[in-house]
C-alpha cells in the first residue's frame, strides 16, 4: 500500500483564506477529538456511574467501545486517504464525530450511551492522517511546522480534558459541557465544509494489493516486536490517563477531584513534552533509537511495580504514586523514536502501513486494558459515600498486579529493538527475523 500521507499537488507559499480556514478548522476538529477521547470516562468516572447507574465495567467500556472502533480504523484510513484524499475523508468522519458527540449526553439506555461512543469514536479516527495529509498538500516548504502545530493542538486536548474538562463540570454539568463542545465541534465541521466548497484537489491513487502489504508487514519479526512494546507501553498509560487514574488518586490516594484531574493534565503536558524531547535527544546521539526504547521499558516497569507494592502494603503515599504516574508520562509517547525506526527497518512501500498498524496497536491495547480495568474493579464490592463508589484496595491492588504483568512484557520487547543510528532502509541486508 502506499504511504498513508500522498503528496499531492504544490501550494503558493502564502495560503489563500479559503485554505487556511480549512486548515484551522480541521485542527479545531482534532482537538475536540482529544478531548472526547480523554475526558470519557477518566475525568467524570464518578459522575457517569452514579448519575447512569452503570457498573465500572460499563463504565470502562464506554471508553472502550470509542478506542474499538477508533483503533480498527487505523488499519483503513490510510487506504481512504489515498484514494479519496484528506479533505473528504474529514468530511465523512467530521459528521459521524459531530453526531457521536452530540448524541451521547442526550443519551439514557446503554446502547445508546455505547453507539454514541462508537459513533465518535469511528469519526474521530478520520481526522489525525487526514488533517496531515491536508497540511503536506497545503504547506509544502513549510510543512514541518505546520504539523507540529497540529499536533500540540491535539495534545492540548488531552490536557483540557483533564483538569480543565473537570472545572467546566462543576460549573454546568457533565451533559451541559459536552453539548457546548459537540457545539462547538459542530460550528468547527461547518466552517471545514465551507472552507473546503470548490476545492476539488484530491488524491486519485488506486489501492492494490492492501491485504497483501499487511501480511507483509506482520511477517517482519521486528514489526511484530515493535508493535507489542510501543502498544503495550502506550496502552499501559493511557488507560491511566482516560479510565482510572483520576478515579485510583481520588479512591486509594484520597485526592479530592480537582487535585487529581490537574495530576492528570500534568501527565498529559509532560507526554507532549516529552515526544519533542525524545526526538532532540534522539538526533543529538547520533539519531540513536534503541536506548530510549529500552529507557522506556525499564521506566514501565519500575513505574508499576512500585505501585503494586505500595498497594500490597497499603503504603498511601500520595505524592510518590502521583511522582510515578508523572515519570510514566515521561516516557509514554515513543512515537518521535519508534516511527524514524519503522521506516529505518521497512522498505519504503510498507512503511506507511506499518505506521498505521502501530496506531492500531496504541489503541488497540488501550480499549482491552479499559475493559480489563474494569472487569478487575470488580472483583470486589465497593463502599458507597454519598452516591459514590469507593473501590477497595484489593481491586487497585488486582489491576495493578495485571498492569504490572504487561509492563514486564513492555521491557521484554523494548530489548529486542534494532539500533538504526538513522540510516535509511537497505534492502540488501538481510532480514534474519523472519519467523515468530
Amino acid at each position: 500500500m502506499n504511504h498513508a500521507i500522498s503528496s499531492g499537488s504544490g501550494a503558493a507559499s502564502r495560503l489563500p483564506c479559503s485554505r487556511m480556514l480549512l486548515l484551522v478548522s480541521a485542527t479545531l476538529l482534532y482537538f475536540f477529538a482529544n478531548i472526547q477521547r480523554v475526558a470519557i470516562p477518566g475525568a467524570i468516572f464518578d459522575l457517569l456511574q452514579a448519575d447512569l447507574h452503570l457498573s465500572a465495567p460499563r463504565v470502562t467500556a464506554l471508553g472502550s467501545s470509542f478506542m474499538y472502533v477508533y483503533a480498527l480504523n487505523q488499519l483503513t484510513i490510510g487506504v481512504l486517504i489515498n484514494r479519496y484524499g484528506g479533505r473528504r475523508v474529514i468530511a465523512a468522519g467530521g459528521l459521524l464525530f459531530c453526531a457521536g458527540s452530540l448524541l451521547f449526553p442526550c443519551s439514557a439506555s446503554p446502547f445508546w450511551l455505547y453507539f454514541s461512543r462508537g459513533l465518535t469514536g469511528l469519526g474521530a479516527s478520520a481526522i489525525y492522517l487526514s488533517l496531515i495529509d491536508e497540511i503536506i498538500r497545503s504547506c509544502r516548504k513549510n510543512y514541518t511546522i505546520a504539523i507540529s502545530l497540529a499536533i500540540m493542538a491535539g495534545y492540548a486536548g488531552g490536557i483540557v480534558a483533564n483538569a480543565p474538562f473537570v472545572a467546566g463540570v462543576h460549573l454546568l454539568g457533565w451533559q451541559s459541557l459536552l453539548k457546548l463542545i459537540a457545539a462547538l465541534s459542530v460550528g468547527c465541521y461547518l466552517c471545514f465544509l465551507v472552507a473546503g466548497t470548490g476545492d476539488e484537489t484530491t488524491s486519485s491513487i488506486r489501492i492494490s494489493g492492501v491485504f497483501t502489504t499487511f501480511r507483509r508487514v506482520l511477517a517482519r519479526r521486528h514489526n511484530r516486536e515493535l508493535f507489542l512494546f510501543s502498544g503495550i507501553n502506550f496502552g499501559l498509560y493511557y488507560v491511566l490517563q482516560t479510565v482510572i487514574g483520576k478515579k485510583f488518586l481520588e479512591d486509594f490516594c484520597h485526592f479530592e477531584s480537582e487535585p487529581a484531574a490537574w495530576i492528570l493534565s500534568l501527565m498529559g503536558a509532560i507526554s507532549a513534552l516529552s515526544c519533542v524531547l525524545f526526538a532532540l535527544l534522539s538526533r543529538l546521539t547520533g539519531n540513536r533509537r534503541r536506548i530510549f526504547c529500552q529507557a522506556a521499558g525499564i521506566v514501565c516497569a519500575v513505574v508499576f511495580t512500585l505501585v503494586t507494592l505500595l498497594l500490597a502494603f497499603d503504603l498511601r503515599c500520595a505524592g510518590m504514586i502521583a511522582g510515578l504516574f508523572c515519570l510514566l508520562a515521561l516516557t509514554a509517547s515513543t512515537s518521535s523514536i519508534t516511527i524514524p525506526l519503522l521506516h529505518e527497518t521497512n522498505p519504503p512501500e510498507l512503511a506507511g502501513t506499518a505506521v498505521c498498524f502501530m496506531n492500531f496497536s496504541f489503541y488497540l491495547a488501550v480499549a482491552i486494558f479499559g475493559n480489563a480495568v474494569g472487569f478487575l474493579l470488580n472483583l470486589y464490592p465497593p463502599e458507597q459515600s454519598g452516591g459514590i463508589r469507593i473501590y477497595p484496595r484489593d481491586s487497585y491492588l488486582a489491576v495493578f498486579l495485571t498492569l504490572s504483568f504487561f509492563s514486564y512484557v513492555v521491557l521484554k520487547y523494548s530489548l529486542r529493538m534494532r539500533e538504526t543510528m538513522g540510516r535509511p532502509f537497505d534492502s540488501d541486508a538481510p532480514e534474519r527475523h523472519d519467523r515468530f
